[in-house]
């Protein structure tokens, strides 16, 4: 039985051992002066939620939240327990997640200490508990202060020292997107669980193979008795469409294994390739009949493999689900909040669909936040999306030296593995984010060669995965493979040429050479990559008007103002104007700078994305970083903090759709069409591929039919400039059109942005109500309509297109549809303009 200890939590802060441990921690202290405070939740949420800072988002106000983390924080909670204890009965008190180095008491008597945020607490308290009122207490030491008392001499580091001593979310000390902001609580539910004769302790189930009407199912159970000579069976069940499997198996030393075979098994599958069938699995633990403990969870059945070669030896890096080939499309995922405690489970759901109506079927989460919460990984089970998971460690060395370090992080890594594993979209664990590939940076600096936190790496988690989850690939860190962590030879990629401007190609130990020009920063140049898969790109944008005006005074809203420049975390916070320089020209105003940032961040995904998906199958993943903020900010994310979505949303959206159709720049010259079909049937379509100007004018056109068969991609046409007489390049533009509708359209301009001679154009709108939520928005353009985009009331409102292109004469629909039952379409306050727009009707 569990009982949640969720209500009438008390908070309150004291000045470092300004207060005996022992009188706090004891049930005479005066609470009245104490803040009531959510479990589960975190002390600066509460704090502003009593007007006790100002809001953190909002302009500098993180700068003044700094006093929080140099603070004792205590927790107290007082439960009445009135159960008459059995003999064979055991009672725990559980904390899923303490932020982060707390103390825990019961009654006064210290339980024990605890150092982890992503590891539950667990103490016996069978003993322990009085019959009436019990009372709980938490201590939270300041992490800074616990840290301070650290050695850093034989470590790098990026952003923060504290925080490679601290196994908490390292994006808390600052980040190059996020503030610091040091967080502490109980992040996670507090459980009194009261056990009888026994206990689930973990249930393993994984895919060992499929067949071509059969699949095997291997499932593991371990328990724990409070009971001398009991015997203990477990009944394990798996139900679905046409499944209904039931089987015991008699525990001994109280460990089990079955193996369940599926009769025409429904299979897992990302949503792009078919459909993400989960069955019920459940087990109970029983003792002569009596059902003691219980474990409910969703199954997929499927096998994930990394393919690293292919059939002649070549390097790959491809996922494989169910034995085919995938091209994996995503994002880099961050936390949602910097208050992690305070993040509801509706929002988890509203970004996991978010991701998959951008055509994604990847999600990598980094390694500088946490171990997401349950529902993350449910919705991504659900919605069928594959992820990626790093461990909790990222852009620092780690203090592998240290005993008690070390055991916390094994203790660490046990717990994840095993809690995760069962989660059907994990795909791949991965050791760290970026230390292999930034010591090999620093080596020429480094006076003590030595990576510490290497063991980590490639001898603790190899060892630990090997033993609680052979299932899967085990990454020793992103990137990783080649002579240098970062090669185009093997393994994957993180791709900071563009944006960063680093010079490649290099070799480990070289010193880091970077182009900080307006080429340098192009994404020109992602054609020189030639990486196997890409697991971060990108490039800042801002995000719209109205997330600005939520976090920055009015007075300060204009280009290149002081608190526009604070939202810029980048260590090179010119590289935005560097790319915008390039590609749109500066801005003179917000607005231009808004629709700048914008535009060149979609083109150049738009650009990468294209790149990366005809190079398959030697390139088979395409990751972007980043989905999404923490905060209102400008950065990589192309979906912002209050879930609206940027330009790039949009761009990446339409190029992420499962048939792209692209040109490529081969030479001066020659222009190529390509088809991609990552599809599992044929793709047969007639094409029109023409030339016009921006007034509509046809300089030449033609048909052509093309089959491209399932899961390639293919070069269908060449196109020479001189012979199809491009004359004015930039006033001309080259497209292709397909017959089936389902898939895009493509066009390929000859200059830049800021080059091109757009003619104004005037939009015409009308609009088709479907029903009281829903309506198709018709534009047509008489020239050429440039970045066509919808603005205003759009929160709660999905669009089934935004910020695109129109050619002359041609109609763009649009599908609004109202998610939210209290906003009324005619209320709606939407405006629709061109960046070259005369006129709007």
């Amino acid at each position: 039985m569990k009982i949640l200890l969720k209500d009438n939590w008390k908070l309150q802060c004291f000045e470092e051992d300004s207060v005996c441990d022992t009188i706090l921690a004891s049930a005479d202290v005066d609470l009245s002066e104490w803040l009531d405070v959510e479990v589960p939740g975190d002390v600066h949420s509460t704090l502003l939620k009593y007007k006790k800072i100002e809001d953190p988002f909002y302009s500098t106000n993180a700068e003044k939240c700094r006093w929080i983390e140099d603070k004792t924080w205590w927790y107290k909670k007082s439960f009445n327990f009135e159960r008459e204890l059995q003999e064979s009965d055991k009672v725990e008190l559980k904390f899923n997640g303490l932020d982060t180095f707390a103390t825990v008491y019961l009654n006064g008597e210290v339980l024990g200490r605890h150092e982890n945020m992503f590891t539950p607490a667990t103490f016996d308290v069978t003993e322990k508990l009085l019959q009436g009122t019990n009372h709980v207490a938490v201590k939270f030491d300041s992490t800074i202060s616990v840290t301070n008392r650290k050695s850093y001499d034989k470590m790098w580091y990026s952003y923060n020292p504290n925080r490679v001593w601290a196994r908490k979310a390292q994006m808390n000390f600052r980040w190059d997107w996020g503030p610091r902001l040091i967080t502490v609580g109980i992040w996670k539910e507090v459980e009194l669980n009261l056990h009888n004769t026994a206990k689930i302790d973990n249930v393993y189930v994984r895919t060992v193979e499929i067949r071509d009407n059969e699949a095997d199912l291997m499932v593991s159970i371990e328990a724990e008795s409070f009971k001398d000579n009991i015997e203990l069976t477990a009944v394990v069940k798996l139900n679905g469409e046409g499944c209904n499997i039931s089987e015991t198996i008699a525990l001994k030393n109280g460990r089990g294994e079955v193996k369940l075979t599926v009769t025409n098994p429904k299979l897992w599958w990302t949503h792009d390739l078919g459909t993400p069938y989960l069955y019920n699995f459940n087990v109970d633990l029983l003792t002569e009949d009596k059902n003691l403990d219980s474990y409910n969870s969703k199954v997929g059945i499927r096998t994930v493999k990394v393919r690293q070669e292919d059939a002649l030896g070549n390097k790959r890096f491809i996922f494989v689900l169910n034995g085919v080939e995938t091209f994996s499309k995503g994002a880099n995922w961050v936390p949602a909040h910097n208050f992690i405690g305070a993040i509801k489970d509706e929002t988890y759901v509203k970004w996991v669909t978010n991701a998959k109506d951008c055509n994604m079927n990847m999600l990598r989460v980094w390694g500088g936040g946490v171990y997401e919460k349950d529902i993350f990984y449910q919705e991504c089970d659900k919605q069928g999306l594959l992820v990626w998971q790093d461990f909790m460690f990222t852009c620092s060395s780690y203090p592998d030296f240290d005993a008690d370090f070390m055991k916390n992080v094994r203790e660490e890594i046990i717990h994840v593995v095993k809690y995760y594993r069962n989660y059907t979209c994990i795909a791949i664990w991965c050791g760290n984010n970026e230390i292999q590939w930034l010591h090999g940076q620093k080596l020429s600096d480094l006076k003590d060669l030595r990576l510490y936190g290497e063991k980590i790496y490639h001898d603790l988690m190899p060892e630990l995965l090997a033993a609680y989850d052979p299932s899967r690939l085990f990454w020793p860190s992103s990137p990783f493979g080649g002579n240098d962590p970062n090669s185009d030879e093997e393994g994957d990629k993180h791709n900071w040429q563009v944006w960063a401007g680093q010079v490649y190609p290099r070799k480990y130990g070289e010193a880091v050479i970077q182009n900080n020009t307006a080429y340098g920063v192009s994404f020109k140049r992602y054609t020189e990559d030639l990486g196997k898969f890409v697991s971060e790109f990108g490039m800042h944008a801002l995000p719209v008007k109205e997330t600005l005006e939520a976090c920055i005074p009015k007075e300060e809203l204009y280009f290149e103002s002081f608190e526009m420049k604070f939202r810029n975390k980048d260590k090179r916070p010119n590289r935005g104007k560097l790319l915008m320089e390039g590609y749109t020209g500066l801005p003179v105003s917000l607005e231009e700078y808004i629709d700048f940032s914008m535009m060149a961040q979609a083109e150049g995904l738009k650009f990468g994305i294209e790149h990366y998906r005809r190079r398959k199958p030697e390139c088979s993943g395409a990751i972007i970083w980043q989905l999404n903020d923490c905060w209102p900010t400008m950065s990589w994310s192309i979906t912002d903090h209050y879930l609206r979505p940027k330009a790039g949303y949009y761009y990446t959206k339409r190029v992420y759709k499962p048939i792209l159709l692209s040109f490529k720049q081969e030479s001066n010259d020659i222009i190529s069409l390509w088809a991609i079909n990552d599809t599992l049937s044929e793709y047969k379509d007639t094409l029109e591929i023409g030339l016009k100007d921006f007034f509509g004018n046809k300089e030449y056109i033609e048909t052509i039919s093309i089959r491209i068969p399932a899961n390639t991609s293919r070069k269908v046409k060449e196109f020479s400039k001189n012979r199809i007489n491009v004359t004015y390049s930039n006033f001309e533009f080259l497209y292709v059109k397909p017959e089936n509708r389902t898939v895009d359209s493509n066009i390929f301009f000859f200059e830049d942005y800021k080059d091109l001679n757009l003619p104004p154009c005037k939009l015409t709108i009308g609009k088709v109500v479907l029903n009281e939520s829903k309506m198709i928005i018709k534009i047509k353009a008489d020239n050429f309509a440039k970045f066509v985009k919808l603005t205003g009331s759009l929160d709660n409102v999905k669009l089934s297109d935004n910020y695109f292109d129109i050619m002359p004469g041609e109609e763009r629909n649009v599908i609004l549809e109202v998610l939210d039952k209290k906003i009324k379409l005619e209320e709606l306050n939407i405006v629709i303009s061109a960046i070259n727009q005369r006129q709007a009707e």
